[in-house]
């Protein structure tokens, strides 16, 4: 949102103001990205200055796509801008390849055979989490999760989801509504899990119990 001078020269001033707020934006940007995790503690801005992908970053934050124009007081003009997280030309089709990511089989508990079937997974991690080591801690929402048990032991993570659906879908989606219609997301016969606690002190890894864990892994349909 930018303030200019609302006098004679108006419409002069504020062309001049929304170029100006266009690299503001950039900005805005980059300390966005610094804030998002991509798993555990690390940040989408630093992944790609680790992989030397900057000038991909770079292409995508210029080519931001401006949704709006808005002039919410006779001398304020807002902006409002968005970068694709998922699909063709998006975030994540710029931090990935298809040889970047494969998809392992998830390993079943032996001797454990439920025939539930799920359509997919909800996980209730509302309010504050523990930590393995005892801290108090919030989930922090990130591109890739890991989900463990509350033995440590792995059930999931980003290598068990097909790479065509990161690119389209992405591995996770947050919701603050309890009551969100989320079908078209986890289907009409999700398992409906409360998280256990949280792995650690960045909340990006989630725990469950080991009983809901056994029912996610007992069979390979599920």
């Amino acid at each position: 949102t930018i303030h200019i001078n609302n006098d004679y020269n108006f419409v002069h001033n504020s062309l001049k103001e929304i170029e100006k707020a266009k690299d503001l934006a950039k900005i805005n940007y980059y300390l966005i990205l610094k804030n998002i995790n991509i798993s555990e503690s690390k940040s989408v801005l630093t992944f790609f200055e680790e992989n030397n992908k900057n000038s991909e970053l770079f292409s995508l934050i210029d080519n931001a796509f401006l949704q709006k124009i808005e002039y919410p007081t006779p001398d304020t003009i807002r902006l409002l801008y968005y970068i694709k997280i998922y699909g063709e030309n998006s975030l994540i089709s710029k931090m990935m390849n298809e040889k970047d990511f494969y998809t392992e089989e998830l390993s079943p508990y032996k001797g454990i055979n439920y025939k539930t079937n799920y359509t997919g997974i909800i996980i209730d991690a509302r309010g504050v989490l523990i930590s393995f080591d005892g801290y108090e801690v919030k989930v922090k929402p990130s591109i890739f999760i890991t989900v463990l048990d509350n033995e440590g032991r792995l059930v999931f993570n980003q290598y068990n989801i097909y790479a065509k659906v990161l690119k389209d879908m992405g591995m996770v989606r947050y919701s603050y509504n309890i009551k969100e219609d989320i079908t078209d997301r986890v289907g009409d016969k999700p398992i409906k899990i409360v998280a256990f606690g949280i792995g650690d002190r960045k909340g990006s890894v989630i725990v469950i119990s080991e009983n809901d864990a056994k029912i996610l892994l007992s069979s390979k349909e599920t």
